[in-house]
């Protein structure tokens, strides 16, 4: 089978089915980047391919197993990732974009929060606090103690001061107000997350994975700030870079007018790895596929007439050729021969004379795997007259070769 000749056989349809499966599968692989869902959905990705290899080769037995296989691990997945399915459920629901945005309606709330948590960073105090936009987090926190005050640098030092009973917890901060603190976030499972991030850094990440939330991290190792936002870490050095990008991030700046320039960067270059990784696999998978499903295809066969009686030649007016509408897997029905498909039919008991003859399937001469759809002229209208007409000459006995064109 060579997948090549499917190619050229492309339609628009066939683009967009490749290109929204290859945005799809991106999309997947950045939202489950390092953690164990994706090494699941490698696996498996894996095992479609060796099963799509043993349809194609006819191994029964390996097909079965696998169709078997596929059946339990559908309810597996469904129980040891429920909370993966349900957030990527929530990413694509557009019910999200059509509630209330709950933005901060005062900046110097903002610049409030950068200078405590650089100056606990300073004097090596670990803090960490969540700053909540559209998604809600409280299924995902736990143990915090509700209170109702403004995120004020003075109220937040004091809540991660070593000595106070909350400072191992993170503090809530949404629509404006401190609402909870010493709340204990889910951790991240993912695996490729630097040795020196400690427990508040994986604790962000993991709420950051589950919702919208900004997170702000002051480490006591390092005396370093942090934000994560969607699982990934970036620190800070400047607190008035920190400031411009929260601000940005909260909807408290203008909102910068999309450059074509900015579209291209972000759609070709930003991950382009991992971009065409993803277009290389879909478009792979798709031909495979593809090589499988039916396909229709229109040909136009001569009539190959068989056993002309002595004496007699076929008219001009005898029907020479007939129009095939047939099915079958598409990497076949591109790459037909000519000689592939063929008309025969026998007329060695016809006498002189018109004739009418029904062209059926025992007429046609089709590869293993293709099938009559439709048949273009179904009655064959055949004239025999003497071999030699009126004029002298003699006719050809036509049609007792095998060429034939598309």
């Amino acid at each position: 089978m060579n997948f090549l000749d499917i190619i050229p056989t492309l339609n628009w349809r066939d683009f967009v089915d490749i290109l929204f499966l290859s945005l799809v599968t991106y999309q997947l692989f950045v939202w489950f980047r390092g953690t164990k869902a994706l090494r699941v959905l490698i696996g498996l990705v894996v095992l479609g391919g060796i099963y799509s290899l043993a349809r194609i080769w006819g191994l029964y037995m390996t097909t079965w197993a696998f169709q078997v296989l596929w059946q339990v691990l559908v309810i597996l997945l469904l129980i040891l990732f429920q909370s993966e399915i349900r957030q990527v459920l929530e990413k694509v629901s557009p019910l999200r974009y059509l509630r209330s945005r709950k933005y901060f309606s005062k900046a110097s709330m903002v610049d409030e929060l950068v200078q405590a948590v650089f100056e606990l960073a300073r004097e090596r105090v670990g803090a960490i606090m969540v700053l909540v936009r559209e998604d809600n987090p409280a299924e995902f926190i736990h143990s915090g103690q509700p209170v109702m005050g403004l995120p004020g640098s003075a109220l937040i030092r004091s809540i991660f001061n070593p000595q106070a009973p909350s400072h191992d917890g993170a503090v809530i901060i949404s629509d404006s107000k401190l609402v909870e603190m010493g709340a204990f976030l889910p951790l991240s499972g993912r695996d490729d997350l630097p040795n020196h991030y400690g427990t508040r850094h994986r604790a962000a990440v993991g709420l950051s994975e589950q919702t919208d939330a900004i997170c702000l991290v002051a480490s006591e190792e390092r005396g370093e700030v942090s934000t994560v936002i969607s699982g990934e870490i970036k620190a800070w050095e400047s607190p008035d870079q920190l400031t411009e990008q929260l601000k940005e991030w909260l909807g408290l700046t203008g909102i910068a007018q999309p450059t074509i320039k900015g579209f291209l960067k972000s759609a070709f270059v930003e991950n382009w790895g991992a971009k065409a990784g993803a277009l290389a696999i879909i478009t792979l998978a798709w031909l495979v596929l593809a090589g499988q499903q039916n396909f229709g295809v229109t040909v136009t066969r001569p009539v190959n007439y068989l056993n002309i009686p002595p004496g007699l030649v076929l008219s001009e007016e005898t029907d020479r050729q007939v129009s095939l509408k047939l099915t079958g897997p598409r990497h076949q029905a591109v790459t037909l021969e000519e000689g592939e498909v063929r008309v025969q039919v026998s007329i060695g008991s016809l006498p002189f004379g018109s004739h009418l003859i029904r062209l059926t399937s025992g007429d046609i001469v089709l590869p293993l795997g293709m099938k009559i759809d439709s048949v273009g002229l179904q009655n064959l209208r055949v004239v025999l007259i003497p071999e030699t007409s009126d004029n002298g000459l003699v006719e050809d006995k036509i049609g007792t070769g095998n060429q034939s064109t598309l």
